[in-house]
């Protein structure tokens, strides 16, 4: 079912916060960020449609950790199986940006020249553009491992299990936890931290280790259901 040895695949995920703790802060800190987020709230509207009717104040609190420029990655956590068949982990977290990215180009760099796959839940769309968008933002080249803008499909180093479960449908229910729940895999959902309050959580507590074990929690499910996945009869 999946072409990549199990053993070849980093599973990984991200956790990401608002630039600036809301939009008045943003306004103050980075006037120029601040007027093209406003500018955008039609495109954040036709992206996200519960946020239709609200201000851009609201907007910013909810959805700015989902767009890389409005962004900034706190927490990134990996796995990988190996070869004696166990699972070995790796959690890279600091308020300053910068160092959590030049841990992950490390490691992309390093298990790139490894020939290993990126594995995670709609990281397509989500993880690998944060992490490049992230890293030129902050004036660092990518690793090969991640996508150039003339990477065809079919060439990405990634295995996507939202892709996975959607089998071609497009229109599928694919979310990592109704996956998790139909595989019966404990899902990542139940603790005190949950992806919808990452932002409030970390700029009203400034507290990054809960946010580190949520999104480690995140990486051994993906480890779990691949696992499944790969031992299919």
């Amino acid at each position: 079912m999946i072409n990549v040895p199990k053993t070849k695949l980093l599973f990984f995920d991200l956790e990401t916060v608002g630039i600036e703790q809301d939009y008045k802060t943003l306004k103050k800190n980075k006037p120029e960020l601040a007027k093209l987020f406003e500018s955008y709230q039609n495109w954040i509207v036709k992206r996200f449609p519960e946020e239709e009717g609200n201000s851009v104040e609201e907007m910013f609190y909810n959805k700015a950790a989902l767009i890389p420029e409005f962004a900034k990655i706190i927490v990134a956590s990996f796995a990988f199986y190996a070869p004696d068949g166990n699972i070995h982990k790796q959690t890279f977290s600091s308020d300053q940006e910068i160092e959590v990215l030049q841990e992950i180009k490390n490691l992309l760099t390093k298990v790139g020249k490894l020939d290993f796959y990126l594995c995670g839940h709609n990281i397509k769309n989500f993880d690998i553009p944060m992490m490049g968008k992230r890293m030129i933002i902050n004036g660092m080249k990518p690793p090969s491992i991640l996508p150039q803008y003339d990477t065809k499909p079919w060439e990405m180093r990634a295995v996507d299990t939202m892709e996975i479960w959607k089998f071609g449908n497009n229109f599928s229910m694919a979310s990592l936890e109704l996956m998790c729940v139909s595989m019966g895999v404990t899902s990542p959902k139940d603790g005190e931290v949950t992806g919808n309050i990452v932002h409030q959580t970390y700029w009203e507590t400034e507290a990054l280790d809960p946010i580190a074990t949520y999104c480690e929690e995140d990486v051994d499910v993906l480890a779990k259901l691949m696992d499944k996945l790969y031992n299919l009869v």
